[in-house]
């Protein structure tokens, strides 16, 4: 019994040996193991630096047009989605007033006209040719508010949106349900506005006429450009941002109030290293990046911190140096000190 315990011992002994050799062995070998890679010698490229934002279109000029007081509507001239042109006749109200105040402008005018010689010639006094006088300019007053007030023309160009009432119709002139008493809306929407919340932080990189890039998901892969037409110089308490009005030429009117956008206000350019998306790993269970370089055939693992993406390329804004060889291909096979061989070199 003694001798099969001896034995069993040496056997086992042996074993153990046996194992720690061959890992040992294992190790020598893969220690040894030369990784065939591709680099790329990292180099500063010019990056275009930009503030993104989303935001929604609206009209450039928008206005609800009502009577300045109660009265029958004679004629509407338009329908929702007319497109007018500035000074175009919108709607009338009844003219009964209005015809009445052109017959006591005509008469005033009239006698203003007829005792002007007289008063120039000395045949009537000043007291008279200034009562004249008012009277004529009080008429004149009476019949163009009246006119405006019967007669509404477009105060700018646009399209009509909205048309609440028809003619023959009474226009009340009460607050309504919704905001204040309408006919009819018109909207310009040639050019069009973009109103921007940008964080104070980025108020210095901010300028009037700067160029803003707009994209929308109903037309994709194409930029509208605007600029910055007003900056509001009160920064918001609650938000901690300030307002950014945008302009946008909207000749061929592909874009409409109410779209949702992403813009792009353009702050300048500046030189940064840029590599392939792919050559940036990501270290499992965390939001860390990492690469390798390789210096004197031997991989070194890095750290890298992103910065903006480009598509399948992506900035690098901390860990690599310019004329640092950059492992684009079997970096997955790499660790901390590998040997390698370089294959393949992009300048």
């Amino acid at each position: 019994m003694k001798n099969v315990r001896i034995i069993l011992i040496i056997f086992l002994s042996l074993l153990v040996y046996t194992n720690c050799s061959k890992k040992e062995n294992v190790q020598n070998k893969n220690s040894s193991e030369v990784i065939p890679v591709d680099v790329t010698v990292v180099k500063k490229s010019t990056i275009q630096r930009d503030i993104e934002l989303i935001g929604t279109l609206a009209a450039w000029k928008e206005a609800n047009l009502g009577a300045q007081a109660t009265g029958r509507i004679e004629k509407i001239y338009v329908d929702e989605g007319s497109r007018v042109k500035e000074g175009d006749l919108l709607f009338e109200m009844d003219d009964t007033q209005l015809a009445q105040a052109k017959i006591q402008y005509q008469l005033a005018k009239d006698n203003y006209e007829r005792l002007k010689p007289l008063f120039e010639t000395g045949s009537i006094s000043q007291s008279q040719f200034d009562q004249v006088k008012a009277a004529y300019e009080t008429a004149q007053k009476t019949y163009n508010l009246l006119l405006t007030n019967t007669q509404f023309r477009a105060p700018f160009s646009g399209v009509i949106t909205a048309k609440k009432l028809n003619d023959g119709e009474v226009f009340l002139l009460a607050p309504g349900g919704v905001g204040a008493p309408t006919i009819v809306s018109l909207m310009q929407i040639n050019p069009l506005k973009l109103l921007l919340n940008v964080s104070e932080t980025n108020l210095r990189d901010i300028k009037m006429n700067q160029t803003v890039e707009v994209s929308s998901e109903v037309y994709p892969n194409e930029i509208f450009k605007g600029y910055i037409t007003k900056i509001n110089p009160a920064i918001n308490p609650a938000s901690r941002t300030f307002e950014v009005e945008v302009k946008i030429p909207n000749s061929e009117e592909r874009l409409h109030p109410g779209m949702f956008v992403s813009a792009k206000i353009l702050i300048g350019t500046t030189e940064g290293i840029i590599i392939q998306r792919s050559a940036a790993l990501k270290q499992l269970g965390s939001s860390a990046y990492y690469g390798f370089i390789v210096k004197n055939n031997i991989a070194k693992r890095v750290e890298l911190t992103l910065g903006k993406e480009f598509d399948s390329l992506v900035e690098i804004t901390k860990g690599l140096n310019e004329g640092d060889y950059l492992v684009t291909r079997g970096q997955g096979l790499l660790k901390d000190g590998s040997k390698v061989e370089i294959k393949s070199k992009a300048e």
